[in-house]
This record gives C-alpha cells, structure tokens and sequence, in this order.
C-alpha cells in the first residue's frame, strides 16, 4: 500500500532534512500515523495524505528541539549557586498556598476565568467562549478576581 511511495517520500524528506536516516525514520512514522488514521479503510488521495502527516512531523520535530534548546539555554544562565535557598523555597510556598487558599474562597465562575486567562494565558474571548458567557464578563471576573487576590474587595466595601 505505501511501498510505491516510499523512496519518494523519503527522497522529499531527506532533501528538506539534508539526512536520509531521518528521512525514513519520518517516512515510516508517517505510515504508521495513516494506518493507525485510517484504520486501513481506503484514502482517496494517500501520496498527498502521506506527505501531509511527514511535513506534519518534521515541524512537530522542529518546534521539539526549539523549544528544547530554550530550556537549554535557560538552564545555562542558572549556575548552581543561584539555586534559590531553603528560605526562599519556603517563601515561594507559603505564597503558593496563600493563592491557592484565595482561589478557592472566590466564586467558581471568577476563579475558573482568572485562571483561564492569568495562568493559562487565553484570550478574553476564548475564555468567553470556553465558559460560555461575554468577554466583557470575563473581563470583570478577572479584574474581580485581581482585586479579590491583592485584598482590594475589603476595602473597596469599607
């Protein structure tokens, strides 16, 4: 079924990777990837398929070893001896559990946008859309949420 595709896709693959050793590693995880797609159940165009989930896999490889040497190069710029101390690790805790403690005190709704869009990073709208509601109520939740953390809503109500 692939076997006609082969030395194509792994010529295609080993000029863009300037390697044919991984060439055909990708080559033969893209085949793997479209039976276990497919199931075995006929394709209509698989040459175009099988190109698609390679190209698919040499930028999945590519932002790995990005993002790897990332970690890489932070891990250079830390030495050993800027390690944080034992005071500082309990310090970081401690404000740990006094967010979390916050967190939970708050309303599910303020809490869950706050960490939609604080923590994990989503947009407005695609907290809105993830909880169902406005971004102009996601956006109060969150400055809600803020002043509920920096202790605001006490004396805001004095």
């Amino acid at each position: 079924m692939f076997a006609c595709y082969y030395s194509e896709l792994v010529n295609y693959f080993a000029r863009s990777l300037n390697d044919r050793d991984a060439a055909a590693d990708v080559v033969q995880e893209s085949c793997a990837r479209v039976i276990g797609m497919t199931g075995g159940a006929a394709v209509r165009d698989m040459r175009a398929l099988l190109y698609r989930v390679g190209r698919n896999i040499v930028i999945d490889e590519a932002r790995r070893r990005r993002a790897e040497a990332g970690m890489l190069e932070t891990l250079a710029l830390v030495q050993c001896d800027e390690a944080p101390s034992t005071e500082r690790e309990a310090c970081a805790r401690q404000q740990l559990e006094r967010l979390a403690a916050r967190l939970a005190a708050m309303p599910r709704k303020r809490c869950e946008a706050f960490v939609l869009v604080r923590i994990y990073g989503f947009s407005h709208a695609e907290a809105a859309i993830r909880q169902g509601c406005s971004e102009a109520a996601i956006e109060k939740h969150v400055v809600r949420a803020v002043c509920d953390l920096l202790g605001l809503a006490a004396s805001r109500s004095s």
